[in-house]
């Protein structure tokens, strides 16, 4: 076994079969497992007429399922592809993504989508403008937020090194894997890099699961969770800013008064002032603190990057 593939779906029955025949059209040879994430339609038995192992995840989000496929993770395995089963990724730079991953060391082949040109009106019409535009923005956000150049930070479309995939610690989660899967990349330094691939829109009938405001709204709020854990020093100093900057003001106020007067007619100001910084450092110490835990926990997920190396040899 060299290519394992991870397909999570949630009634996706109109769309599964042929986004299986793309990836064995390309890999004969891949293992697939398809995740059932609480579907009701056909989506299993399509998915097994077509010779694929159908694993179920009872807890619906996007997490959940990826995580019940890292199961079938087995020494043998070389890359991993995680894609939707919703037939809207192309194929096509699937082999050169497996080559990256097992013969130049990448952990993480991210697909840059983008739009097909060919599609019929049928397809195209259920393309999403909304989606286009929240995923320019949140991208952006992240790579701010992180120092981590991706141009497509939610594509569903990966492969991965196994041992990236050993070392990862989340998919407790929806729609937000993608983001805790790009978290999980800056905080081992690993080695990523981009392929386009061709983006269509869902066949007839088939409907997206993905809410343009309701899980965006999510993946933002994880973004800046993840700041929290991923940078907490940066994090908590921009909380203690506007504390240490208030405690300023006020001082500035009362030292002023004692200048000209040698009295503090504005004791209460004095006491705001101290309990502003009071406040600033306590914010300040808990980053230093959380700091110190986040490279803990770092050298944690690179031991069992490296584990899973040593395993192989």
């Amino acid at each position: 076994m060299s290519l394992l593939v991870i397909i999570p779906c949630f009634n996706e029955g109109l769309s599964i079969e042929q986004t299986i025949r793309s990836i064995i059209s390309v890999e004969p040879s891949a293992v697939i497992v398809v995740i059932d994430n609480a579907s009701t339609d056909d989506t299993a038995s399509k998915a097994k007429s077509l010779g694929a192992t159908v694993l179920i995840e009872p807890r619906p989000g996007k997490g959940f399922a990826f995580r019940r496929g890292l199961t079938e993770l087995h020494q043998g395995v070389t890359s991993v592809l995680m894609v939707d089963g919703d037939a809207t990724y192309g194929m096509e730079s699937l082999e050169e993504s497996c080559k990256l991953v097992k013969e130049s060391s990448y952990d993480m082949v991210v697909g840059v989508r983008q739009q097909s040109g060919d599609l019929s009106q049928k397809r195209s019409e259920h393309y999403r403008r909304g989606h286009v535009a929240g995923n320019y923005l949140l991208s952006w956000i992240f790579r701010r937020l992180f120092r981590l150049e991706l141009n497509d930070t939610l594509s569903g479309w990966r492969v991965f090194s196994p041992a990236f995939l050993y070392s990862f610690p989340g998919g407790n989660s929806g729609f937000e894997l993608e983001t805790e899967l790009n978290a999980h990349a800056k905080s081992i330094n690993a080695l990523i890099v981009e392929r386009p691939i061709s983006y269509h829109g869902r066949v007839e009938g088939s409907e997206s699961k993905l809410s343009t405001f309701k899980d965006g709204w999510k993946i933002l709020r994880r973004n800046i969770q993840l700041v929290k854990d991923e940078r907490p020093l940066i994090a908590f100093g921009v909380l203690a800013s506007p504390w240490l900057l208030l405690s300023s003001v006020l001082f500035a106020i009362v030292f002023k008064d004692y200048i000209d007067t040698g009295l503090v007619p504005r004791f209460p100001s004095l006491i705001a002032a101290v309990g502003a910084i009071a406040i600033a450092a306590q914010l300040w110490v808990t980053g230093m603190i959380l700091e110190r835990v986040r490279l803990n926990r770092n050298i944690l997920l690179q031991t069992n990057y490296r584990v899973w190396l040593l395993n192989q040899k």
